[in-house]
């Protein structure tokens, strides 16, 4: 399969051959839908907390006496049905992980690699070196290739601070080395823009 490579004009460059046979990697959904869930499920931190009557502050003396005042009879402020009071059943810090082995991960990732090479979802430029941090730069690069205003994933060969400053204002933008990918990131994004050494690293991984 030829992938053309262009630059930030959209002005095609040259070629580049992929093997047909690393695009025939592939795995079952079962799988890929497996994977995804422990993306999702171990990015939660599981920080809720409430606090239940016995960890409310304030409290420790009956409101007021039992009998004789024509109002309800209350013996604690702390009580849910007060304001301030305590939650019933509210949520609890809890860790939950889904465990997936190394190996599932890697097949995935390169399958879901190989699905957007094959669906024409990757566009490969030559150069997207940026020398200062304005997103204007970035964005009208992005308007010439079509891609402004899309979900979009950046895939770079190494980390640029310069770069992550020039990019970090626009919206459903998301930038990341070739090293770093990953399915859910993929799958999360309609359009993956590489660069030509992200690219390589990219189809080393599938190999």
């Amino acid at each position: 399969m030829k992938v053309d490579i262009v630059d930030r004009e959209n002005r095609k460059k040259e070629e580049m051959n992929i093997d047909d046979a690393i695009l025939a990697t592939d795995v079952k959904d079962d799988l890929l839908h497996d994977v995804l869930l422990s993306y999702q499920q171990n990015s939660h931190t599981g920080s809720s907390n409430t606090l239940t009557r016995s960890e409310v502050r304030g409290g420790g003396k009956k409101p007021w006496k039992q009998k004789g005042t024509g109002r309800a009879r209350h013996g604690s402020i702390r009580s849910p049905i007060w304001k301030g009071g305590g939650v019933v059943f509210g949520p609890k810090p809890v860790l939950s992980r889904i465990k997936i082995n190394r190996e599932s991960k890697k097949k995935v990732t390169a399958a879901v690699i190989a699905r957007k090479i094959k669906g024409g979802a990757v566009i490969v430029i030559d150069d997207f070196e940026v020398k200062e941090p304005k997103t204007k730069i970035v964005a009208s690069a992005l308007k010439a290739l079509n891609l402004y205003g899309k979900k979009l994933l950046i895939v770079t060969d190494k980390n640029s601070q310069i770069f992550s400053k020039a990019t970090r204002n626009l919206r459903d933008v998301t930038v990341m080395t070739a090293k770093e990918l990953n399915a859910y990131e993929l799958m999360i994004h309609d359009r993956v823009l590489a660069t030509k050494p992200g690219m390589e690293e990219m189809i080393r991984r599938i190999g």
